[in-house]
């Protein structure tokens, strides 16, 4: 079973948890959509092609569906179909997370970063867990060919974050080719309403907020654990790839609700009511149609998903694209991350 630290990213980019944590390392993509709603041809599936999950919410004169997204992918992963296509295109309004794509965005999460991710001081990492733990923490670095002395300053939270972008990294997936900067774009270009449930300091907050023997907590769970990392990821992008809504709650929920539910609490089912309440108070407020592309792991789930709190408060829930048969279409280009290079560079090289 996946630790906490992959389910507060994997959308976080992740994607869940993996979702805030990735997002906040996505450079704005300017790549232009690429034929986003052209047919493709029959083929069969394959590891290079995706059909996330995606629910059907409506009422009486409106119609929203919501995309459990990955925040970072391989740029080759084909997972456009068809019924997602038709959705986005029909959308007159368009939610994400946070505007990724701002104007100083990543400027302004470099800062935040820099000012509240380092320990004061004369205070490393090192110092902080127990020899073994300090040990192993080392030898992660190492591995993940990041240079140590660049990584004991910082604070637990940033610590894991960094690991586990590198970790992604690694295994060939690209920071700016996640499912959220494409349609970001896309919609930006068809001149689409977009909206945002949360800010970036928002998100950040999330992580700068935590107390301090909880974001020591994670980092440990993090170093025990991982030499679980790669299989248990693997594990988790393959539920994402094939929609398997009930192992990505299993894996990005279940688990954490009981080992860290403080976090749970903060990450998930906090953000998870407040994104229903506004998705429930527009899907009232008049008719129309939108699409909504947020972490997987806000999707699934119990009461606490969005989805069921929105069936709690009378709209017609269901899963949505099952039956598309039309294999995903490859728009998951992205530019070159010459921000995220030079941050991942700067660790490296200390």
């Amino acid at each position: 079973m996946l630790n906490p630290i992959l389910r507060i990213r994997a959308n976080m980019a992740a994607m869940a948890m993996f979702s805030i944590s990735l997002s906040l390392y996505i450079p704005p993509v300017v790549a232009q959509p690429k034929n986003f709603a052209q047919p493709v041809e029959a083929s069969e599936q394959s590891p290079s092609q995706a059909a996330p999950a995606m629910w059907r919410v409506t009422d009486a004169d409106s119609e929203f569906i919501l995309l459990g997204t990955f925040h970072i992918l391989p740029p080759e992963l084909q997972w456009r179909g068809a019924a997602l296509n038709d959705a986005f295109r029909r959308a007159d309004v368009v939610y994400f997370e946070i505007e990724a794509d701002a104007p100083g965005a990543q400027t302004t999460t470099v800062r935040i970063m820099m000012t509240q991710g380092f320990n004061p001081p004369g205070t490393l990492l090192s110092d902080m867990l127990e020899p073994d733990d300090a040990r192993k923490l080392q030898e992660i670095s190492k591995s993940l060919k990041l240079n140590f002395a660049a990584i004991n300053p910082m604070r637990p939270w940033q610590a894991f974050l960094t690991l586990s972008v590198q970790l992604i990294v690694q295994q060939g997936f690209a920071p700016g080719s996640g499912v959220d900067n494409v349609l970001l774009a896309e919609a930006r270009t068809l001149g689409k309403e977009v909206r945002f449930f949360e800010t970036l300091g928002q998100q950040l907050e999330l992580f700068t907020g935590l107390g301090p023997e909880t974001e020591k907590a994670l980092l440990v769970l993090t170093i025990n654990d991982w030499d679980e990392e790669v299989a248990a990821f693997d594990r988790l992008f393959i539920a994402w790839r094939t929609g398997d809504a009930d192992f990505i709650d299993e894996e990005m929920n279940t688990s954490m609700h009981q080992k860290v539910p403080e976090v749970f609490q903060r990450l998930i089912v906090e953000r998870n009511k407040a994104w229903a309440a506004e998705i429930a108070h527009v899907m009232k407020d008049g008719g129309g149609n939108g699409f909504i592309a947020v972490g997987a792991g806000h999707l699934v789930g119990g009461d606490y998903s969005v989805p069921a709190l929105l069936a709690a408060e009378g709209f017609d829930v269901s899963r949505y694209g099952l039956e598309d048969a039309t294999p995903p279409a490859n728009d998951n280009a992205a530019p070159d991350d010459d921000e995220v290079g030079a941050l991942l560079k700067a660790m490296e090289d200390g």
